[in-house]
């Protein structure tokens, strides 16, 4: 099991994407209605202008188009060809270059938090005290959205879609998930096993009370 000392499971992550990001992108569609319902769900009551983050944000789209069109938004990603992608396509946010597992921001520096697809990349020994940073970042109130895996599994691919570059994930199963995020102090709004893009996941909009 990968721990924080261990780079492996990162540089596979981080070269993976690095290699496959115009392929990504080329897939990437609108956004599904069903997560546009979660982002809007996110975005109820907050103020144009709002500081929002988006951790795992590649190239930035659609998510983090979506959410610039709204908010200040910072987006934190590993791979530094995914976020030449995000600084052109949203030309408007701020981007960092970042584990997110690393990365830190003073207390209550947001009222948005989003992970879309990348949780699931960071070792899930680290999830608990990562959903706790989260919670530390945002402002009381502020809402988390995310998606995590119905079922445990870590372990890589080493032709990922088929598109030449290896990639790895490391996941718990749906009812840990929700326990961790309890246990971070968050408060469960919506959790939902929704298909999107043909896969199901355990989509989750959590707020901070």
């Amino acid at each position: 099991m990968a721990s924080r000392d261990d780079p492996a499971p990162r540089a596979i992550v981080e070269s993976g994407y690095d290699r496959i990001a115009e392929h990504y992108l080329a897939g990437k569609g609108p956004l599904d209605p069903a997560l546009l319902d979660l982002l809007e769900d996110l975005a109820r009551d907050l103020p144009d202008g709002a500081p929002a983050l988006d951790l795992g944000c590649g190239a930035g789209v659609p998510v983090t188009q979506w959410l610039a069109e709204r908010f200040a938004v910072t987006g934190v990603d590993l791979s530094a060809r995914q976020l030449e992608l995000a600084r052109r396509h949203v030309p408007g946010a701020t981007f960092r270059r970042a584990d997110m597992t690393a990365v830190d921001f003073p207390p209550a520096s947001f009222s948005a938090v989003v992970a879309c697809y990348s949780i699931i990349h960071v070792p899930r020994e680290e999830h608990p005290a990562l959903a706790e940073r989260i919670a530390r970042w945002l402002r009381p109130g502020g809402r988390f959205l995310a998606n995590w895996a119905i079922g445990a599994w870590e372990g890589a691919e080493r032709d990922w879609l088929g598109w030449g570059a290896p990639m790895w994930w490391s996941h718990y199963d749906a009812d840990t998930n929700l326990t961790l995020l309890r246990r971070a102090g968050f408060t469960i709004e919506r959790a939902e096993r929704l298909a999107i893009s043909g896969e199901t996941w355990l989509w989750v909009l959590a707020r901070r009370p």
